[in-house]
């Protein structure tokens, strides 16, 4: 009988490697740098009988105002917030979304 010398050969060599590679240590996660921290990021609801207010607010200055009326015609639109750098333009108009699915 003739005994399969390169498949014991092939799987002693995967047995081993798979055992040195379970002595190593786990690699740690690099560390975030000290001087960029995470943003602050805030999502703010104010609710009452006729309107539903969110905020989202990243390192305090707002990204996105959102209102949901309540009344029948339940209709939703967006106040356009300044960004930094922008001068004028629709900051502060209302902004419907029309087609939005």
């Amino acid at each position: 009988m003739k005994c399969p010398a390169p498949f014991l050969v092939a799987a002693g060599l995967l047995l081993l490697g798979g055992a040195a590679r379970a002595a190593e240590p786990p690699v740690a996660a690099p560390d975030v740098p000290p001087g960029k921290p995470e943003p602050a990021v805030e999502y703010l609801i104010v609710e009452d009988d006729g309107a539903r207010i969110e905020e989202l607010r990243v390192r305090g200055e707002p990204q996105r105002v959102t209102v949901r009326t309540k009344g029948p015609l339940k209709s939703e639109y967006e106040i356009v917030v300044p960004h930094r750098g922008s001068t004028g333009g629709a900051v502060g108009q209302r902004v419907w979304h029309v087609l939005s699915f």
